[in-house]
């Protein structure tokens, strides 16, 4: 008699809500780092018994389960099983085991005592588990649908101290054992200052503008629940994302950035906005971009972009969830998706944002653009901001093949035709491809004032 088979999933938390507590670069490695080490070293329990089938994660390379990863959060907060012998209580077990283990670590870290930090960390880390014995036309989509409905906050713990908290501080995640064993070693984390400027001297007092502001990135995939449903073999599409986080972790890695969190279709780094080379944060999305789909079916799924460009002395936490927001809330939602959100916060506080499919002739004109303008091959004026802003109502009206004849007009000078003539040509065809409409021209003010970002202007 066969023994029928069920489901079992698992989400955990609050990851968000940790995200906040961290300060520093470290520090927020930590709060990501803390929820992939636990699941990681579950799922790598659990894989090992008999008659355990993972639908997701894919955990079919043992080297996902090496001690050292260099620091990279490869496990996302869920998991989906097929079992016929495991019961909730069996996995429970699991998970008691490991936040157990997990607190006897940060108790020596913190130096307190083991017990008070296990009740602690029993309460704070959440874990939800479903069993069900339905059969799903596809597990996957249906399960993860469940799991998504369940929000998991910071629970309110009867304890003496926050032992998290406590743990989240700098000194104390650098000479962590978890730190050490996913390094190999004690790490060092460069700090936010040093990641924006690529220079070790924290003082950026004589440091280009420019490189005084960090990028926040967020990625996630398109339509890949569709993808999903229409493919049917989740494992073949589980390894490919797997093989992609690869390639984008050495593409991470390569631009100078700091991976903190790359699995499956989910990324989160932190990067320079620009290089020493004179590479942009949007070399970077495209270059992530590129490897995602030479891997899988751009027809099918593509990745969109939330990226936060915030000033180094800005609170992280904030910019981390701005970060989140304009991934979610505006690239998430764009029309045909494949989409890149920016939201910029200057020093001052003021900030521009606009949004762009990634294959829309605006964005390849609107690259042109900053390449040419970052590697001086050709300028723009100053003023060009305030010009076209200034006649702004004047070009709605224009159709697109009137726009070189009002450049012409609008830009006369003999500066105009020499100086910057090249340049006001890339601007206009900038405009044309993305239209006069007001809403177009206020995406162009702000991809403008990237640009000034990004030369350095003040």
């Amino acid at each position: 008699m066969s023994v029928e088979k069920k489901y079992i999933a698992l989400t955990l938390g609050p990851i968000g809500d940790t995200l906040e507590l961290g300060r520093k670069t470290s520090e927020i490695w930590m709060a990501s780092y803390l929820f992939s080490y636990f699941m990681k070293r579950v799922i790598g329990e659990l894989k090992e018994r008999k008659d355990v089938e993972f639908l997701i994660p894919y955990v079919k390379d043992d080297s996902l389960f090496e001690e050292r990863d260099d620091g990279i959060g490869m496990f996302h907060d869920r998991f989906i099983l097929k079992t016929s012998t495991l019961s909730l209580e069996d996995i429970d077990a699991v998970l008691q085991k490991h936040k157990k283990l997990l607190a006897n670590s940060i108790a020596s870290s913190i130096k307190r005592d083991e017990k008070k930090v296990q009740n602690f960390i029993n309460d704070y880390i959440q874990t939800y588990l479903i069993e069900s014995e339905k059969e799903y036309e596809n597990p996957v989509l249906e399960i993860a649908s469940l799991l998504d409905s369940i929000e998991l906050h910071t629970p309110t713990i009867d304890a003496d101290e926050d032992y998290i908290r406590l743990f989240l501080n700098r000194n104390i995640v650098l000479n962590s054992d978890i730190a050490k064993k996913s390094f190999g070693k004690k790490p060092s984390f460069d700090s936010v200052a040093a990641i924006a400027s690529q220079e070790k001297d924290e003082d950026l007092n004589d440091v280009k503008n420019a490189k005084k502001y960090i990028a926040i990135i967020h990625a996630d995939g398109d339509n890949l629940g569709e993808y999903i449903k229409s493919k049917r073999e989740f494992a073949q599409i589980s390894k490919r994302l797997f093989e992609f986080d690869k390639k984008a972790i050495a593409t991470i890695k390569e631009f100078g950035a700091l991976a903190l969190f790359v699995g499956g279709d989910d990324l989160l780094i932190f990067a320079p906005v620009i290089t020493q080379d004179k590479r942009t944060v949007f070399d970077l999305v495209d270059a992530l971009s590129k490897d995602y789909n030479s891997i899988l079916p751009k027809e099918k799924t593509t990745l969109s972009f939330g990226v936060g460009i915030t000033y180094y002395k800005y609170p992280l936490y904030e910019a981390l969830s701005q970060s989140r927001e304009i991934l979610f809330g505006i690239a998430k939602r764009y029309n045909g998706k494949n989409a890149l959100a920016i939201r910029a916060q200057k020093h001052s506080g003021q900030y521009f944002e606009f949004c762009i499919g990634k294959d829309e002739k605006g964005y390849t004109a609107f690259r042109k653009l900053v390449n040419s303008v970052l590697t001086e091959e050709v300028e723009l004026p100053h003023a060009i901001h305030h010009k076209l802003k200034k006649h702004q109502k004047l070009i709605e009206q224009i159709p697109n093949e009137r726009i070189a004849e009002t450049f012409e007009n609008l830009f006369n000078e003999d500066i105009h035709n020499k100086r910057f003539k090249e340049g006001l040509e890339l601007l206009q065809k900038t405009i044309t491809a993305l239209g006069t409409q007001s809403t177009s021209q206020e995406k162009l003010f702000s991809m403008l004032s990237t640009i000034k970002l990004l030369r350095g202007d003040r």
